[in-house]
């Protein structure tokens, strides 16, 4: 599970520094000139998504219901039978919970989008690859995404 979190904080550095030069070389700043670097606990945003709730309820109904239904459907499998149907159920709920949470991520990244133009931001990083630096959007992108 480790790995799976530096892998995808190294796809998101290299998907970043790649979308920042792409900005950079057709819109952002002449050479010479600076542009701004934001971030963004994402974690902190999603908390404050006012759908987060309902999102997480809706996920642990559907969970609840699949593994109650591989349960009944697992009696009288062989072993590998059983973790065949474990990892469609695991794939099942994965997919459920990109269904569920990926519209509120999708929420984020507006707000994100929303506060970044608005304080003149070039580039926005998450918050787990920034080690110094930087200005912190969290509080602006929660209270839009929490239309506070």
């Amino acid at each position: 599970m480790k790995w799976v979190k530096i892998a995808g904080a190294v796809v998101a550095v290299i998907g970043v520094l790649a979308a920042g030069a792409y900005v950079f070389t057709r819109s952002g700043p002449a050479l010479g000139q600076s542009f701004t670097i934001g971030y963004v606990d994402m974690p902190r945003a999603l908390d404050a998504h006012p759908h987060k709730a309902s999102a997480e309820a809706a996920l642990r109904d559907y969970a609840q219901s699949q593994i109650a239904d591989a349960r009944q459907r697992a009696k009288g499998m062989t072993q590998a039978q059983q973790q065949d149907l474990q990892r469609q159920v695991d794939q099942d709920l994965l997919k459920k919970r990109t269904e569920l949470i990926g519209g509120l991520e999708k929420d984020i990244r507006a707000a994100i989008e929303k506060v970044a133009k608005q304080q003149g931001v070039s580039i926005v990083l998450s918050r787990e690859v920034v080690l110094y630096g930087g200005v912190d959007l969290t509080d602006q992108v929660v209270k839009v995404v929490s239309g506070k």
